[in-house]
């Protein structure tokens, strides 16, 4: 929320009654009243008495630091989550708890930031499927019909809905998971960081598919921390820390400053911290004519302790670019030196031979194995072919991961807790860690910001400053474009698999970048 938008206020105290001055609803008029949820995982409690209400036609923002319990309540309101002790009323109506066929029955439909969708099934499955009744048969022929109109209704023709979800960019699949919470014409739509894959467009697709359903009376529930997003389209919202209700602001009460001071618990000013001096001309990587599967001869120079910035929408090439330049994904080019060293092509373990360190696009699916610890995940590229790994070579690497841990304000009960226990953010720092401090040359960045909150993008900006100082050369595409104006020295946008410009000095602003992610070179 920008302080143009928003003069500082106290936090005002919900109303109880119909006829408060405020003329808020009184909860009987509310469409959803959560009332002192409590969700306790053994001796942790991730949300202890939260308490909210959301009325129809509202778009009510569920804010906090990553691990504050955003994520618990919203699981806890679709079905996903039994809650300890506490109650959901919908329409005036008692939720029955943990279960997510009888949400969706009351009118409740959620689309998740780690998405619900099956990767083996086509788009079409997945659209039809987990709400067909049971036993029922089920028609290829009629499901693919069906879907093609669903994907036309919600202006998104581009899916193919014979394609396997598996095989679809992560935004796409995003979308995929949007609209088959749509599909069912919800009461209540519940957004858990659903923007976070997105690209530019396809938030302002969301936006106008949230503005249809509240002016039919429905309501949304908004998990995010892009504070910009909150600003543009809740109006009301709910700061949660430590999983507790923190405060409630509502449009235009309050700076961005005072709300990430309230998430944070302390005083915690935005920033973008300046990009290190270089101290060296030397070459980290250099490649000429790279070839790949949406990457069209591209060439690329990066210096030791600079960051390279990547932009132009998702989908014209960065990811390919990344997956090429780790070796994930097959290429060629006419010259290719890791510094210093020539090399013909490469692969991922080669590539951490190099000292070339990626963190992917998906966490999920390409970050980590969640069925293992958090320790034995930041050190699963140093495991060597027969080494022994596990909680012995964990032990061995404490100091390390403890100060990894401690550097990036991961929430962990310890190096022994399962990666599939924490939050989205907190896995992410962990993908970004297991390069820190270990004889990097180059970094490549698939947008590591993605569902981090605002303190912990803070801190994953110094990590990547700290870096560039220590003389790694990064190489960060993300779909924010402040970012690559602010944190990086350089700026290549990629359009249609190729560069189409390269931004630095008094030429690298925000409106450069947009433009030419439209395929607009700027003037020199």
């Amino acid at each position: 929320m920008t302080d143009a938008r928003m003069d500082a206020a106290a936090p005002a105290a919900a109303p109880e009654h119909p006829g408060a001055p405020d003329g808020h609803p009184s909860p009987v008029e509310a469409l959803l009243v959560a009332t002192d949820l409590v969700k306790s995982y053994g001796p942790v409690q991730a949300v202890q008495g939260v308490s909210f209400q959301c009325n129809p036609g509202e778009v009510l923002a569920l804010v906090g630091e990553n691990g504050a319990g955003k994520s618990t309540v919203a699981k806890m309101l679709a079905g996903a989550v039994t809650p300890t002790s506490g109650s959901i009323v919908v329409s005036g109506r008692p939720l029955a708890s943990g279960s997510v066929r009888q949400s969706r029955q009351s009118g409740v439909r959620c689309a998740f930031q780690e998405l619900a969708l099956v990767p083996d099934w086509t788009v079409a499955e997945n659209l039809g499927l987990p709400d067909g009744a049971p036993y029922r048969g089920f028609s290829q022929k009629k499901s693919v019909v069906a879907a093609a109109e669903l994907l036309e209704t919600f202006d998104l023709p581009h899916i193919d809905p014979r394609a396997t979800v598996g095989t679809l960019s992560l935004a796409d699949r995003q979308l995929v998971e949007i609209a088959r919470a749509l599909a069912g014409r919800p009461k209540l739509l519940i957004l858990d960081e659903a923007s976070s894959a997105l690209t530019p467009p396809g938030v302002a697709w969301l936006f106008q598919r949230i503005r249809d359903l509240t002016a039919e009376g429905g309501s949304v529930i908004y998990v995010s921390h892009r504070l910009g997003e909150i600003a543009e389209i809740a109006d009301r919202g709910a700061v949660l820390r430590d999983g507790k209700v923190a405060g409630e602001f509502v449009r235009g009460s309050w700076t961005d400053d005072q709300l990430i001071s309230l998430m944070a618990g302390r005083e915690a000013a935005r920033f973008f911290p300046d990009p290190p001096a270089r101290t060296t001309d030397a070459t980290a990587l250099s490649v000429t004519g790279l070839r790949s599967e949406g990457v069209h001869g591209i060439d690329l120079s990066l210096g030791a302790g600079e960051i390279l910035g990547i932009g132009g929408l998702q989908g014209h090439g960065q990811a390919e670019l990344l997956r090429a330049l780790f070796g994930a994904a097959p290429a060629t080019a006419d010259s290719w030196v890791i510094a210093g060293r020539s090399v013909s092509g490469t692969t991922p373990v080669r590539s951490v031979r190099h000292g070339v360190g990626y963190v992917p696009e998906d966490r999920k699916r390409e970050g980590l194995a969640l069925e293992m610890t958090v320790g034995e995940n930041l050190l699963v590229p140093w495991f060597k072919a027969y080494q022994l790994g596990g909680r012995p070579r964990v032990a061995r690497e404490r100091g390390w991961i403890d100060g990894i841990l401690a550097a990036l304000s991961v929430r962990t009960r310890g190096p022994n807790e399962l990666s599939g226990a924490l939050s989205g953010g907190n896995q992410q720092k962990l993908v970004f860690g297991r390069w820190m401090n270990r004889a990097r040359t180059v970094v490549l960045l698939h947008d590591p910001t993605r569902g981090i909150d605002v303190r912990a993008k803070q801190e994953l900006y110094e990590a990547i400053v700290d870096l560039a100082k220590q003389g790694v050369g990064i190489v960060w595409f993300s779909t924010e474009v402040e970012e690559l104006v602010h944190v990086c020295h350089r700026v290549v946008v990629l359009y249609q698999g190729t560069v189409i410009d390269e931004l630095t000095g008094t030429r690298l602003t925000g409106d450069a970048v947009v433009g030419a992610s439209m395929g607009l070179r700027a003037a020199a």
